[in-house]
């Protein structure tokens, strides 16, 4: 029963509430410290945890069945191998785009990597806290939207399972404009692929969490950046 809930939740409920939050957002709210907001981002994800957990023993799920396998797989062990070449390729994709820009280019730049819905850290404890929110997070979407979900193969089809884990993992992330639905969709679409291949998810969760820990640094450098430019302005209008 539980695992039913489960289901219907991740399926449905929770991109109807992503779609519905990023349609009527709150204005005028009080910020919260970042602190608050990893923490408030992550109890969600350790409640949902939890219940997997729970329904897991309910119906005799094995790790092996959710993704973790052990030892790991061939497949996922080449996925642990293309996981950190991955992500050095996009880091120095990143530099080699950032030299060719003008000043104005990289302000540009550096304005749409500091728009995330996830907030940039600013001080040790920030990062400390990010790190360890970020993590759990990208942890719990690999288990419960690729592990739990792919789950339903056996009722559905494979193809099926696919296609309903991909479309709802890309919703919840809820709706800022075309684009951006749309490459939701076909990322998740690509995660969902990669674990219905491999049956891994060591290798999914280290991409997943370490594409924004790989960019912590340059975000950080950012904000410093606009926080120096701010200032300067500031001390020009006076």
């Amino acid at each position: 029963m539980l695992n039913i809930l489960l289901a219907v939740y991740l399926l449905a409920v929770a991109p109807a509430i992503s779609l519905w939050r990023s349609r009527h957002k709150r204005g005028n709210k009080p910020e919260a410290s970042l602190a608050s907001r990893y923490w408030s981002m992550s109890w969600k994800v350790l409640v949902l945890l939890t219940i997997l957990w729970l329904g897991a023993r309910e119906a005799g799920y094995t790790a092996t069945q959710l993704g973790f396998d052990i030892p790991v797989s061939t497949a996922g062990t080449w996925g642990l191998v293309f996981a950190p070449l991955l992500l050095g390729g996009i880091a120095l994709a990143g530099v080699i785009s950032e030299r060719g820009q003008t000043s104005e280019g990289r302000i540009e730049l550096e304005r749409k990597a500091l728009e995330s819905p996830f907030p940039w850290p600013r001080t040790r404890m920030e990062v400390l806290g990010f790190a360890v929110s970020i993590t759990l997070m990208s942890a719990a979407w690999e288990i419960l939207y690729r592990g739990f979900l792919l789950l339903l193969t056996p009722h559905i089809g494979l193809p099926m399972a696919i296609v309903a884990s991909a479309l709802a993992y890309g919703l919840a992330h809820g709706y800022e404009n075309p684009q951006q639905l749309l490459g939701s969709i076909v990322a998740a679409f690509v995660f969902t692929l990669a674990y219905a291949l491999t049956h891994s998810l060591w290798w999914l969760i280290a991409i997943h969490a370490g594409l924004p820990l790989s960019a912590l640094p340059a975000a950080m450098a950012a904000l410093r950046r606009r926080a120096a430019r701010q200032s300067d302005a500031m001390r020009q209008e006076a």
